[in-house]
């Protein structure tokens, strides 16, 4: 997992429903709706469940420390979508037993190395790298106004890439797979042999090569500027979840509605509805 910084999440919470009219201009659904599209759920259910589900947002210690106003970010955004949800004025253990003296339904909390949401009443957990990996398949695949038998090129086979892969799978999508590591490439596809339509899947071992025959780009990789301004063509649709992003500021203004890039967000509501249900 990335460690953000504090940089990074400064304007979140003031942007919200900034960020929130841009989904829906490219998306046509809201940061929740495309978080419950991600779980193929009902948004109008989900909208009436969630009013009443509690998240205490716990800070951790552990490790290089707590995030300046990460966990208020974190918190801000599942009221933003509806939920019940305060950051604990007890970090670590304290704010976990905290959490179950108030009965509270679930809680966040990270630290160096996992990004987790745990339901305290099923016991299930919803992990950040998963849940980002499939809502920004989701995002592509309403940006793409459904992506089935579309060719998508996922750059970066790590947790994210790798839960974004399967959601393409599972949506019909054909992926090809690419990483500056080849054999974590190669043994993804191993793993994601086993889905229908996995064996098709196909490794692109030259990054340049491939942007060049993929109109769907899904970029999961931790690396700045991996898709160079000059590649760029005029109907690529990216989403992009990676940490820094693989697109440059140009890049960006090249790109304009058709990219979907966010450092927490989406991220936030596809770990809180996976909590729901």
């Amino acid at each position: 997992m990335t460690r953000l910084k504090t940089s990074d999440i400064s304007n979140i919470s003031s942007r919200l429903e900034t960020y929130n009219q841009e989904l829906l201009s490219k998306t046509d659904r809201s940061l929740l709706g495309i978080a419950c599209h991600a779980c193929g759920k009902d948004e109008i259910q989900i909208s009436r469940r969630i009013k009443s589900f509690c998240i205490h947002v716990v800070p951790v210690t552990a490790g290089q420390g707590i995030i300046t106003d990460f966990s208020e970010t974190v918190a801000a955004i599942l009221k933003f979508l509806g939920f019940t949800a305060l950051v604990s004025d007890l970090p670590d253990v304290s704010g976990v037993a905290r959490a179950f003296e108030n009965k509270a339904d679930a809680i966040m909390m990270a630290d160096d190395h996992r990004f987790v949401g745990l339901n305290l009443n099923t016991r299930s957990v919803a992990d950040n790298s998963e849940a980002t990996g499939r809502v920004f398949a989701a995002a592509l695949d309403l940006m793409a106004r459904g992506i089935e038998n579309r060719k998508v090129l996922v750059m970066g086979c790590g947790p994210v890439g790798e839960a974004a892969a399967q959601t393409l799978l599972s949506s019909g999508a054909r992926v090809g797979l690419c990483d500056s590591h080849f054999p974590a490439a190669r043994l993804l596809k191993e793993r994601l042999s086993v889905y229908p339509g996995g064996n098709n899947i196909v490794i692109e071992a030259d990054i340049n090569m491939a942007l060049l025959n993929y109109e769907y780009i899904l970029e999961a990789t931790p690396s700045a500027d991996t898709i160079s301004d000059r590649l760029i063509r005029d109907h690529m649709v990216i989403a992009a979840p990676g940490v820094p992003s693989g697109i440059s500021k140009k890049g960006c203004q090249i790109l304009k509605d058709r990219l979907i890039h966010d450092k927490l967000e989406l991220g936030v509501a596809g770990m809180a509805i996976c909590l729901v249900l």
